[in-house]
C-alpha cells in the first residue's frame, strides 16, 4: 500500500507535469495576442470603425492587441507608418494617392468611410440677413473658415466654391483655422461668417448650439457627386509590411469589417453614441447621436477604381498633384476584396 505522503507527492508531481505541458504549449490567449499600433491621422469620428473594433473586442477575437494612436494630420502619421512605429494607418485616401505619386510604397487595403463627412455651415445671424435659405453662391464676399491650407477641407471648400461659380480667394476669403472647435469659436466671435467643418461639428453647431445653419451638408447626400462614394478615408499600410505580414493584415480587415457591420445596424445606435462620446468627448445634447446616425451606412470596406478618379478630380485643379493619376493597382490591394464582401449592405 502507498502511504498518504507518497500519494500526495505523486499528485503534486502530476500537477507540476501538467503545468509544464501547458507552459510548453504556449502562453495564454491574452499573452499570445499580437500587438499592433494603428494610427488615425486626426482625432475624428471618421476613425469610428477602428474604435468599435477595439472596444467591442473584434480585434481581440482575431488574436490582436491593438493600440490606437492619434496624430495631428496626415504627414506626421504617414511618417510614423513609413518609420515602422505604426503598422497600419487610418487616413484620407488622397493622402495615399499623393504619397504613391511621390514614390512611397503605401497601399490601401480597405475603405473605412466612403463619403466625405463634411458640411459648409453659416452663422445663423448672417443667414437671416439673406432672407432665404443660404446657398453656396451666397458666400460671395464672406469669410469662410477651413482647416490647414492644402488640407482636405481646404481643397473641398475650393472645389465647392468653383462648382458654384465662385473664385476662391477672390470672391470668398478662405481663412485657415486649425481645429473645428476653433472654427466655431471664431464664428461666435464674428471673425468668420461661415465654415467648412467635418463631423460631428455640423450637428454640434447647427442642431446643438442652434447658432448656425447648413449651407450644404454632404452627410445627407447634398453637394457635388465627387464627395460621395469617393473612398474618403482608408486603411493604409506599406507594401513592405504586407509582404511579411499579410495574414496579420487579413485579421485586421476582418475585425474592421465586423465593426462596420456593427455600426450599420440601427439597433446599435445607442451604444455607438456612448462609445463615440467616450472617445471623442460628450459635447451635450443629441449632436453625437445625430452624427453617428447620419454616417452609419457610409462606413463601408469597398474600394473601386472610380475612387482614384474622384480623388484626382479634387487634387489636380488645386495643384496638389499632377496627372497622370497613379494606377488603381498601385494604390489599392484588391487581394483583400473577398474579405470586404463580409460587409452586409444596408
Amino acid at each position: 500500500m502507498f502511504s498518504k505522503d507518497r500519494v500526495k507527492r505523486r499528485s503534486v508531481l502530476a500537477a507540476a507535469l501538467a503545468l509544464g505541458v501547458v507552459a510548453l504549449a504556449g502562453p495564454s490567449g491574452a499573452e499570445a495576442q499580437e500587438k499592433l499600433n494603428v494610427g488615425i491621422s486626426v482625432k475624428s469620428i471618421f476613425g469610428l470603425p477602428l474604435v468599435v473594433a477595439r472596444d467591442k473586442g473584434f480585434f481581440q477575437e482575431e488574436g490582436l492587441d491593438v493600440t490606437v494612436e492619434y496624430f495631428a494630420g496626415g504627414p506626421p502619421a504617414t511618417a510614423a507608418l513609413m518609420g515602422g512605429s505604426l503598422q497600419f494607418l487610418n487616413a484620407a485616401f488622397e493622402n495615399n494617392v499623393k504619397t504613391v505619386k511621390l514614390g512611397q510604397p503605401i497601399v490601401t487595403i480597405m475603405n473605412i468611410q466612403s463619403d466625405f463627412a463634411g458640411a459648409v455651415i453659416m452663422r445663423k445671424n448672417v443667414a437671416e440677413k439673406l432672407g432665404h435659405d443660404p446657398k453656396v453662391e451666397d458666400l460671395r464676399g464672406m469669410r469662410l473658415g477651413t482647416l490647414a491650407r492644402g488640407g482636405f477641407t481646404d481643397v473641398s471648400s475650393r472645389y465647392i466654391l468653383n462648382a458654384a461659380g465662385l473664385e476662391p480667394e477672390k470672391d470668398v476669403e478662405l481663412i485657415p483655422i486649425r481645429g473645428a472647435d476653433r472654427q466655431i469659436a471664431a464664428g461666435q466671435a464674428g471673425e468668420i461668417d461661415a465654415a467648412m467643418v467635418t463631423e460631428p461639428w455640423g450637428p454640434i453647431a447647427v442642431e446643438g448650439m442652434g447658432d448656425w445653419v447648413y449651407v450644404v451638408n454632404m452627410t445627407v447626400g447634398e453637394g457635388p457627386d465627387v464627395f460621395h462614394d469617393m473612398g474618403y478615408v482608408t486603411l493604409q499600410t506599406t507594401k513592405t509590411y504586407l509582404e511579411q505580414n499579410r495574414e496579420t493584415a487579413e485579421k485586421v480587415v476582418r475585425a474592421v469589417v465586423k465593426a462596420q457591420n456593427y455600426i450599420a445596424d440601427p439597433a446599435n445606435l445607442d451604444e455607438l453614441t456612448e462609445i463615440s462620446k467616450k472617445e471623442y468627448g460628450d459635447l451635450g445634447g443629441d449632436a453625437m447621436r445625430i452624427s453617428v446616425e447620419r454616417q452609419a451606412t457610409s462606413y463601408v470596406p469597398f474600394m473601386h477604381e472610380d475612387m482614384v478618379t474622384k480623388t484626382m478630380e479634387l487634387l489636380v485643379p488645386n495643384g496638389l498633384i499632377e496627372e497622370p493619376a497613379p494606377a488603381y493597382a498601385d494604390v489599392v490591394d484588391t487581394g483583400f476584396a473577398p474579405l470586404w464582401d463580409a460587409y452586409e449592405k444596408k
